[in-house]
């Protein structure tokens, strides 16, 4: 049972959803001298334009905010880093995109669930003194998914909207086969986002805690393949069907 609480516990830091009284110390002093502002639901172009600096985007909806980005500015306008992880390689592969010369300005837009402490600090120079018409936007699920020296350097945006896991409409101690692909059917149709498909893993998991559902090293196994397939985009009814299934009894 100790390794299902650690899963419960990776999950629920990935339902995006963690109250920032609970960061480390370090970063809550870091913010008492900063301000956070609530932006509106979508950040438009004049508004990036107008404003001309580089910032932090606290996000629980990336798909959307990606969708909007893509859908409102020209691909020459913007550049879209769309990661499981910062690591090293991304920043490095970051610092020379923004060292590429432009003549009116330009967005790098970084989506990330993690940030690689190195990783961070590689680009801390840059995001103190970008270069000429560069415009950083770094996209975060909490606050203490990044270091406290970058929110010093960065102005932050709010824009998280905090949600209740509703439990899980499917009962996984009477669960059959045909009650599986009924689900999963539906969910293809309603066309599940990744955030969505992650939330409903929790959901999942949740479920087989309250009912005393054991587990064992396979089953476990199944919950990280099924989080690696939807953090590789792969489609959510397709990522929790080998799951649902091996809940089957019998």
């Amino acid at each position: 049972m100790l390794k299902l609480h650690k899963a419960a516990t990776d999950l629920k830091d990935n339902r995006m959803v963690l109250d920032s009284s609970k960061n480390a110390k370090e970063t809550t002093q870091q913010q008492k001298s900063k301000s956070t502002f609530h932006a509106p639901s979508k950040i438009n172009p004049q508004f990036i334009t107008t404003f001309k600096k580089s910032c932090i985007i606290i996000s629980n909806d990336y798909e959307s905010e990606k969708n909007y980005l893509s859908n409102t500015y020209a691909k020459e306008d913007i550049r879209i880093y769309d990661l499981e992880e910062l690591k090293m390689d991304n920043a490095h592969e970051i610092i020379e995109e923004a060292h590429i010369a432009t003549t009116k300005d330009k967005i790098i837009a970084i989506f990330a669930f993690s940030y690689n402490h190195y990783a961070q600090n590689a680009l801390l120079k840059i995001l103190e003194e970008p270069p000429s018409h560069i415009i950083f936007m770094l996209y975060i699920t909490a606050r203490n998914k990044l270091i406290p020296t970058i929110f010093s350097r960065l102005v932050v945006f709010n824009k998280s909207k905090k949600t209740h896991i509703k439990p899980i409409n499917l009962d996984l101690t009477r669960l059959t086969i045909p009650m599986v692909y009924e689900y999963v059917n539906k969910l293809e149709k309603e066309h599940i986002s990744y955030e969505q498909g992650r939330n409903i893993l929790s959901q999942i998991l949740d479920s087989i805690i309250a009912h005393n559902i054991l587990l064992d090293e396979k089953g476990l196994e199944r919950f990280d393949l099924a989080l690696k397939a939807l953090y590789s985009k792969q489609s959510v009814h397709i990522a929790l069907l080998p799951l649902l299934l091996s809940l089957v009894k019998g």
